[in-house]
């Protein structure tokens, strides 16, 4: 079985040859995921081989960031939110090099999301971890993983803190 490391996106890291086949993330990858890292507006973090070196395949990625919603009406939220926002995080790219799809990396760096999420809110609050899913077929993919949609005319998705870690405990991903 393969081995992998998890580190945060930083200049060791091939980020030109990475291809998910969603133009969109991959420009965001290339051209603003290290940006971002650097000034602190988000984290990005890559999926390598444990013995990867420079530069580095990326075989899968995601970035968190903190953020603001208003979520009174969300399923699962706990009654009585303020009416101003609240805050959670935003899992806003997640992708897996195209070479590497069907193999497991996506659930497996979803799951290394939750648990990251969950200890930046335990440490902070927030309601739990939202996701605009990029595709309609991507709403499929985070229904699996337990995020509930926010509305029928909305590709947003939910996933309550209580449920970050527990449901990944759960089925062992």
């Amino acid at each position: 079985m393969s081995r992998f490391a998890l580190e945060l996106l930083d200049r060791s890291h091939d980020r030109k040859s990475f291809c998910s086949g969603l133009a969109t993330v991959d420009d965001y990858l290339k051209q603003t995921a290290r940006g971002h890292t650097e000034k602190g507006v988000s984290l990005t973090r890559v999926l390598v081989s444990a013995d990867a070196v420079a530069p580095k395949p990326i075989l899968g990625f995601f970035t968190l960031a903190p953020c603001m919603v208003e979520a009174a009406g969300w399923p699962d939220v706990p009654r009585g939110l303020p009416r101003n926002p609240v805050g959670a995080v935003l899992l806003a790219r997640l992708a897996v090099a195209e070479s590497e799809q069907g193999k497991g990396i996506a659930a497996r760096l979803l799951a290394l999301a939750r648990r990251i999420a969950a200890s930046s809110l335990a440490g902070t609050g927030g309601i739990g971890l939202v996701v605009d899913a990029a595709t309609e077929s991507l709403v499929g993919f985070y229904r699996r993983h337990g995020f509930l949609r926010v509305s029928a005319a909305s590709r947003k998705l939910f996933l309550p803190t209580g449920s970050l870690v527990a449901d990944v405990s759960a089925t062992g991903k």
